[in-house]
């Protein structure tokens, strides 16, 4: 009898020790919302993975803009699914940016969900958010457009800012 319940008792130990393991692995999965950054093929495809959100870039991540003259408007277009179950909230941020430029407010960008304008401001000169919180429900997918713009303005000398850049990385920042 005392082998029964010793066996028992080691046997719901063992359950107990198993559960609390997938427990903690759940919550440590749950918890870290990482990409995983690949290109495919010779197109520069670049898709960014977590466990819930797919993002697509055609031509990768990162933004460069160079030699842009007053007028110009430079696009990037990325697409994020929600593969998960539930919605998800997020914002999109610009990180490891550069904005050499002098006068800061010539240069705009405009940031398009599904070809809706969804936040316009004054390109950032150091990392941050360029939306607003967004909330993309389960199985859908949005196309957003960032355009960056030069502003011409006839009255100013820009030639201070001429040959000077913009750069900076498209990321998702998961929101609670």
């Amino acid at each position: 009898m005392k082998f029964m319940a010793k066996k028992k008792m080691t046997l719901m130990i063992s359950i107990m020790g198993v559960a609390l393991f997938v427990a903690a692995i759940a919550g440590t999965s749950y918890a870290f919302f990482a990409a995983n950054v690949g290109t495919k093929g010779d197109n520069n495809t670049t898709n960014v993975t977590s466990g819930d959100i797919k993002a697509l870039f055609s031509d990768n991540e990162q933004l460069n803009v160079e030699n842009i003259i007053p007028g110009d408007i430079v696009s990037k277009t990325f697409s994020l699914e929600n593969t998960g179950t539930v919605p998800i909230t997020y914002k999109i941020v610009m990180n490891n940016v550069e904005n050499t430029f002098t006068r800061k407010s010539d240069v705009t960008y405009v940031l398009k969900e599904n070809g809706v304008i969804i936040k316009t401001g004054t390109f950032p000169s150091t990392n941050g958010a360029i939306s607003d919180t967004i909330t993309i429900s389960k199985g859908v997918t949005n196309t957003y457009t960032l355009e960056v713009t030069y502003i011409n303005s006839p009255t100013e000398d820009q030639a201070e800012d001429m040959g000077k850049t913009i750069s900076g990385k498209i990321f998702i920042e998961e929101t609670k």
